[in-house]
């Protein structure tokens, strides 16, 4: 794995990056955003359409369900870091294959080494599977995972909140779970 010092640096390489296939349909590669001392680190699946025009994660929809759940939380964008396993956009939205994953890999590790957040919130299948090699967000979000040092917590990907509405109030509900486990841990420090 690169050494990389900064989030700074992690960004001009992904800006640049032609690991993998991705970067031949791109428009633009979409690094993590937010605060690189956040206590909270979201990670989602892969950049959608408005993502890949603006270089930014989670600004379409899906983004915009992300920040009333943050705000419904008492959150703001600037307090958390946002990334994903993968960061250009598969073709017609496709779920990223392995060999993209791998490639976004260190990138992502990257980010994770240098913000060291007290818990990961990993959004939906897509980035429990990679991650944790986990199955069924539906059996285990809201819940914690502790692995190689690291605190998970899973939910929903905001995304399938749009698909199925139902969900609205359990992700929001669930990140709202999360801040209050954040706070705990703080005051138990």
């Amino acid at each position: 794995m690169e050494n990389y010092m900064s989030l700074k640096a992690i960004r001009q390489k992904v800006i640049t990056c032609k690991n993998c296939d991705l970067c031949k349909t791109r428009k633009n590669s979409v690094p993590g955003t937010g605060n690189q001392n956040a206590d909270i680190v979201f990670v989602g699946e892969a950049p959608g359409k408005s993502e890949d025009l603006h270089g930014k994660p989670f600004v379409g929809s899906a983004g915009k369900k992300l920040d009333e759940a943050l705000e419904y939380s008492g959150l703001t964008r600037n307090q958390v870091y946002i990334t994903n396993i993968v960061k250009c956009r598969p073709q017609k939205n496709r779920i990223p294959n392995d060999e993209e994953k791998i490639m976004c890999g260190n990138y992502l590790e990257a980010e994770l080494s240098i913000i060291n957040p007290k818990i990961i919130c990993l959004m939906g299948n897509t980035a429990y599977g990679s991650i944790l090699n986990g199955k069924c967000v539906s059996k285990n979000h809201g819940k914690i995972i502790d692995k190689d040092k690291r605190m998970y917590f899973i939910s929903y990907h905001p995304a399938a909140t749009i698909y199925n509405p139902k969900l609205g109030k359990i992700f929001k509900n669930d990140i709202k779970k999360l801040v209050k486990i954040i706070q705990k841990s703080k005051r138990n420090n």
